[in-house]
Parts: structure tokens; C-alpha cells; sequence
């Protein structure tokens, strides 16, 4: 019975494992979208002007939420679930994932300047947190290819090349989320405060370091 549940090595979680963890994982990232809807639609607004913050601020966290199902769908489709440290960081990336809404929701409904410094900070925290888990779990792939561990087929070369952007990419959209919150980046500017538009920029990075790829030539 061993055998059958665990490939004759007891360290070896059950395929079981994968399966309820994918199942989870499609529960929290529908939850954090159903509830940045919810919240959505418990936001009246008083005017078009309005209605049009409530749709960007809300198409912001959708966009956060869909950048992390991707990464981590791609990433798990590859990644053994007995990996070191996989399983680990999954749950730290679930976890963050099931906060980012109820943040958010925080950071647009308090009602002073110092609340929202702190909601600010503990959303750039958890945000960056997001991609530096989504980093960790693309250099898993990568690192797990070259050691050849667990009788996994090699990946194709350009598969790994791309892993190992989204790995860098991802990388760098955590790093700005975690140096935005630092306390002297809470200023005002004629474009808003410099923390949320060091966020809104940093989205760009992914788009910018993966679509630079060069296509390999071919040799006749």
C-alpha cells in the first residue's frame, strides 16, 4: 500500500496532496476575485467621476490577483509537489493571495492620512511577498530541472529560459512593492502619492522583461 500511495518513498506526499492542493488554490485565488467584486458592488457611486475610481481601483486588484493565478498556474503545472520547499511556499502564496483583498478593501476605505499609511504599507508588504513567492516557486523549477530529481522529464530549453525570466520579473515586481513601502515614499505628488504609482509601474516590468525574449535561430 505504501507503494501504491507513495511511489515506494515514505518522504513523498500522496498524488492526493497535489490534487487538494490545486483544488485550494483554485478556491482561494475565486475567492480573492469574488470578494474584490463584492466590494465593488457595495461601493455606490455618487457620480460618473466616481464610478470610474471604483472600476480602475477595482481592475488594479483584479489585475494583481490574475498576475498571480497565471504565474502560479504555469509554475505548478511543471513543479513536483515533493520539491523542497514547494509545498512551503505554496501555502505562504495562498495565504498572501487571501489577504491581498481584504487589504485592498482596507486601503480604500479608511478615512486618515496615518491609517492609510499603514494599510499602504502592509498591502506592498503582502503584494511584493505575492511575487517573491511566485520567484521562489519559478526558481524551484529551474534549480529542479538542472538537479534532474524525482524522474521528471527534462524541460525544453526555451521553457526553462522563460522560467528563469518570470523567475527575474517576478523578482523585481516583489522588490518594488517591498521598497515602496519604506516611510519616506509616502508623499504626495501632482500625479498622487509616489507609493501607488511606484505600484502601478511595476506592472509593466513583467510585460517588459518576457516579451524581450529573442527567438533562438535556427541552423540549417
Amino acid at each position: 500500500m505504501a507503494e501504491a500511495d507513495g511511489g515506494g518513498d515514505p518522504s513523498a506526499p500522496s498524488p492526493r496532496i497535489r490534487i487538494r492542493i490545486e483544488s485550494l488554490s483554485d478556491l482561494v485565488f475565486g475567492l480573492a476575485l469574488s470578494i474584490g467584486s463584492l466590494i465593488l458592488a457595495g461601493k455606490v457611486p455618487q457620480s460618473g467621476q466616481e464610478l470610474g475610481v471604483n472600476v480602475l481601483l477595482f481592475g488594479f486588484g483584479f489585475l494583481i490577483v490574475v498576475l498571480a493565478w497565471l504565474g502560479y498556474s504555469r509554475t505548478m503545472a511543471v513543479l513536483p509537489v515533493e520539491v523542497p520547499f514547494a509545498l512551503l511556499t505554496n501555502i505562504a502564496l495562498l495565504f498572501m493571495v487571501a489577504l491581498e483583498p481584504y487589504l485592498f478593501y482596507v486601503l480604500q476605505t479608511v478615512k486618515t492620512a496615518g491609517l492609510a499609511d499603514a494599510a499602504s504599507v502592509a498591502y506592498a508588504l503582502d503584494v511584493g511577498g505575492m511575487f517573491f513567492m511566485q520567484a521562489a516557486l519559478a526558481y524551484l523549477v529551474v534549480s529542479e530541472d538542472k538537479a534532474g530529481l524525482h524522474g521528471q522529464k527534462p524541460l525544453h530549453p526555451a521553457v526553462l529560459a522563460r522560467f528563469r525570466r518570470v523567475a527575474r520579473a517576478d523578482a523585481v515586481v516583489g522588490l518594488v512593492f517591498a521598497v515602496s513601502a519604506l516611510p519616506f515614499l509616502w508623499v504626495d505628488t501632482p500625479i498622487g502619492f509616489l507609493r501607488f504609482y511606484l505600484w502601478s509601474s511595476s506592472l509593466l516590468v513583467p510585460v517588459a522583461m518576457l516579451s524581450g525574449r529573442r527567438p533562438a535561430s535556427k541552423k540549417s
